[in-house]
This record gives structure tokens, sequence and C-alpha cells, in this order.
């Protein structure tokens, strides 16, 4: 005859692969409800986005970078 193992363990283990997916589902349905409550406000066709800033002109010189001091040359004695 073939061992089987203890059916209290598969069960044991369905119940907590059960419960962590029941837990995923949860929390899933959480951020999605969440999230859709936010966009719900954020996201009305009536409302004008704000504007940016103006971007700088293209033929204007770039701005002057961080000067480095100049550093005493060591001479030969």
């Amino acid at each position: 005859m073939a061992q089987t193992s203890d059916p209290r363990q598969r069960t044991w283990i369905a119940f907590l692969a059960g419960a962590v997916a029941m837990l995923a589902i949860v929390l899933l349905w959480l951020a999605l409800s969440g999230a859709h409550g936010l966009m719900g406000e954020a996201l009305r066709a009536d409302v004008a986005l704000p504007r940016g800033p103006a971007l700088p002109n293209p033929d204007a010189p770039p701005p002057e970078g961080p000067h480095v001091p100049k550093l005493p040359l060591p001479t030969p004695r």
C-alpha cells in the first residue's frame, strides 16, 4: 500500500492559501477603489489644466557654470 500524507496537513495548506488569496483580493480592491476616488475629481473634463513655465529661448546663450578658482602652480626649488 502506498504511503500517503496526513490529510490534516493538506487542509491547513488549503486554508492558508485561501486566506492569502482573499487578502490579495481585498488589498487589490481597496487600492483600485481608492485610486478611482482620487482620479474622479482630478480628471474632470470641465477643469482647465494649469500651464507650466515657459520654455527658455533656444537662441539664448547658455548660463555660465560655476568657476573653479585657479590654484597656484607649484614651482621647482
